[in-house]
């Protein structure tokens, strides 16, 4: 990737992709960081989130558009 992904608090992440009272706890979204769900880093305990991801878009296709996006 020719640039890094910037990260972004777990809790700031939910409540830009879900709607009030739908947001998840920082402990469901730091699961989903864990088993692949999702793509972010665990730092300390707590939980970051890579700003570009879009919930119910695959990681992977998330990251191969962000990808084709920089190659401009």
């Amino acid at each position: 990737m020719a640039k890094e992904a910037k990260l972004m608090k777990a809790s700031a992440w939910g409540k830009r992709e879900f709607e009030v009272g739908s947001i998840p706890d920082n402990r469901t979204i730091r699961r989903w960081i864990e088993i692949g769900e999702l793509q972010g880093r665990i730092v300390d305990g707590a939980a970051w989130v890579i700003s570009t991801e879009k919930w119910g878009v695959s990681a992977v296709v998330s990251q191969r558009v962000h990808q084709l996006i920089n190659e401009v």
